[in-house]
């Protein structure tokens, strides 16, 4: 079995050796440069890549159809310059082939962000054959025929830098991203997908009132069984709480969380609204949920709201109200999962009480 790892590229010199480096040796590497104005050929060559151009159009989906068409293995992965495999790649996709021959495979995206880890899922994986196409201008999906692919998860954890605060300045990621999705959007104005994701841009330039216009219109399109409608509603619960809406973000949450009984992020985001407006009795069993639900791989969710970011939480609140045993428990729970936060106020209580 050959597998074949494709990318896209433009001016991701800084990004590529590592992207690069972490591919396995066994593997053919191809990457469509779109016009690169830096080393970033120069840098594909040294790694041993096979090198094509292309000049870009504004569609994500006819640059990736065109990078695989040079594609010789029997497989594809798809990954970003901005992005890194594990060290199992390899032992992993062995595995899903043996286990699910000619069939699609997601991976788990763990986007590396200033305040933590969101990871989502998403179609990398596919047959080299020619019924499997991406579609879509942004946010591309992987089709087979005139459906989206049905996948199985191939278990492997990519992680992505490309959303770090430097790196998402320097690349000017929103100003690029933002014409694609209102020109889509005039074209598919219906298209909740598109709505949440212009909603979620806005919000990560600090255009509250944008980002929660968008949201509600995602949230009116109703696609409740979608994969991004929860992650939908709880970003509109973010926005409201970045906007002192607190009362409304509750009632969104506690409408939609008894329909998504396993998203963590849900009872996480109702206990941060809790702690906002003082509701005291409530922090404690919102928190605990989160925990009792977990860590998520279905649905894209901040990592900790289902451990140790709950756990804090927790420290905190048993910490204020005078229960400090209970929040040294939460805070080594947290610590010992790695949280730093959680391990600095340790050490301050600690200091304290010697």
């Amino acid at each position: 079995m050959k597998i074949s790892v494709c990318m896209i590229v433009k001016d991701e010199e800084t990004q590529l050796p590592r992207s690069l480096a972490s591919i396995p040796i066994e593997y053919e590497m191809i990457v469509l440069d779109t016009g690169s104005k830096d080393r970033s050929v120069e840098v594909a060559k040294h790694y041993g890549a096979r090198i094509f151009s292309y000049i870009w159009n504004d569609h994500f989906a006819e640059a990736r159809n065109c990078c695989a068409s040079y594609a010789t293995g029997d497989y594809i992965l798809f990954i970003d310059a901005d992005e890194e495999l594990p060290q199992d790649c390899f032992e992993m996709l062995q595995q899903f082939v043996r286990q699910f021959p000619n069939t699609t495979g997601s991976v788990t995206i763990n986007n590396v962000l200033q305040d933590g880890i969101k990871h989502h899922r998403m179609i990398r994986f596919y047959p080299n054959r020619p019924e499997y196409k991406f579609h879509g201008a942004v946010h591309e999906q992987v089709y087979c025929g005139t459906q989206p692919a049905l996948f199985e998860d191939t278990g492997l954890q990519i992680s992505h830098y490309g959303y770090s605060e430097e790196i998402y300045k320097e690349k000017d990621k929103a100003n690029r991203y933002l014409p694609m999705y209102l020109s889509h959007l005039e074209q598919y104005p219906n298209d909740g997908y598109m709505r949440y994701q212009l909603g979620k841009l806005y919000y990560s330039t600090g255009k509250y009132i944008e980002a929660e216009e968008q949201l509600r219109l995602s949230l009116n399109i109703n696609e409740v069984s979608a994969l991004y409608f929860p992650v939908m509603v709880v970003m509109l619960g973010y926005t409201l709480k970045e906007q002192g809406k607190f009362k409304e973000a509750v009632m969104l949450l506690k409408q939609y969380a008894p329909v998504y009984p396993q998203f963590p992020d849900m009872p996480f985001l109702l206990g941060l609204l809790a702690m906002d407006t003082g509701e005291i009795g409530v922090i404690e069993t919102h928190f605990k949920m989160a925990i009792e639900i977990g860590e998520t791989a279905k649905y894209s969710s901040v990592a900790g709201v289902g451990s140790y970011k709950a756990a804090y939480n927790l420290g905190v609140y048993y910490e204020v109200i005078g229960e400090l045993n209970k929040g040294l428990d939460y805070y080594r729970y947290s610590s010992d999962l790695g949280y730093e936060e959680a391990a600095s106020r340790l050490l301050i209580l600690r200091n304290t009480s010697s």
